[in-house]
């Protein structure tokens, strides 16, 4: 299992590393006037999602909730690290996740304050980006004290759950995840994720009453650009289910509802779906985006197949000289 969990991993993370990548750069520099504001949280979108699929894929982590206790076990290149450096990327890693959430909330909502007011300045959505990102900023740091040494863990993983041999990996973890600062990230990821996404259902329902709405003044071209949008953020909408998935096989396995590796390996991978989908909801719905890759794409194809119509005459050329000189 842990074969195909490291393939699995690797595939998504460099999939997704590619895919936002190529979104950062198209939101900062091909955005179209009429969204460039909102390109601003985009481009924060895809910066986040680049950063949980570079730290995902140096930890790749299965995670063993054991009672009071978690241990994380790396399949990743940080196997080869040292255990401390492995849990201060758990705590970035975490970070990043929360803040993915709070970003897709405020992407509904500026989505819905555009409908109402006029559109707010930049500096106002860098500040307002700035402040959603200090609990999730909090959190890491409060996490960066919790390590607990390998040893410990190991000891109460024995004690626990002595089927499990880990001796010989690279473990890293929380002794007691009842601390404040191990609780914080646990209700943080785990509790608040979910009034969140009941926000965003709401707010989408405010979006399309006001987008019917007679009294609203929307140019055409904006209007087609803010459904695209809109079609882009209900997709996302559906994202966070993955991280209900995460959340409900965490406490399947911390409550001892049922024990059984899949679970463990499943919390972090159902995570990891949701910095590959949310570049492909963009360049999916949103015009500007989807052709900006097409031509990209369609640009590279023309390439190689250029190159390779140059090789074959290459080579052509070289048989009929050959051919040319045996005859003289």
């Amino acid at each position: 299992m842990s074969l195909i969990f490291v393939i699995f991993h690797t595939a998504l993370s460099l999939i997704g590393s590619v895919l936002n990548s190529l979104l950062c750069y198209v939101a900062a520099w091909k955005s179209p006037t009429v969204i460039k504001t909102y390109s601003i949280i985009t481009v924060n979108f895809a910066i986040t999602n680049l950063a949980i699929c570079v730290v995902n894929f140096v930890l790749q982590m299965r995670m063993i909730p054991i009672e009071k206790t978690i241990i994380f076990v790396s399949y990743g290149p940080c196997q080869w690290l040292n255990n401390r450096i492995c849990f201060d990327l758990y705590s970035v890693l975490v970070h990043v996740y929360t803040h993915t959430i709070w970003l897709l909330f405020v992407s509904f909502c500026y989505r819905y304050y555009v409908m109402v007011k006029s559109e707010p300045s930049k500096t106002k959505v860098n500040l307002l980006l700035l402040i959603i990102y200090i609990p999730s900023f909090f959190q890491m740091f409060l996490l960066f004290f919790d390590f607990t040494d390998p040893s410990v863990l190991l000891k109460i993983q024995q004690s626990l759950v002595p089927q499990y041999n880990l001796k010989g990996l690279m473990i890293f973890g929380i002794a007691d995840s009842t601390s404040f600062n191990a609780m914080f990230s646990i209700i943080h990821v785990a509790v608040m994720s979910t009034p969140i996404v009941l926000c965003i259902v709401v707010l989408r329902k405010k979006i399309l009453k006001k987008m019917s709405f007679k009294g609203v003044e929307v140019n055409s071209n904006t209007r087609t650009l803010q459904l695209q949008l809109l079609r882009a953020l209900t997709f996302q909408a559906l994202i966070p289910c993955f991280y209900l998935i995460g959340v409900v096989s965490y406490f399947i396995s911390r409550l001892e509802i049922y024990r059984d590796p899949f679970f463990e390996y499943l919390i972090f991978s159902a995570f990891l779906f949701v910095p590959v989908l949310s570049p492909i909801s963009a360049f999916t719905f949103v015009t500007p985006y989807r052709k900006w890759l097409l031509r990209a794409c369609h640009l590279s194809i023309y390439r190689i197949e250029s190159e390779k119509n140059e090789t074959t005459k290459e080579v052509t050329n070289e048989t009929r000289w050959g051919q040319s000189t045996r005859t003289n």
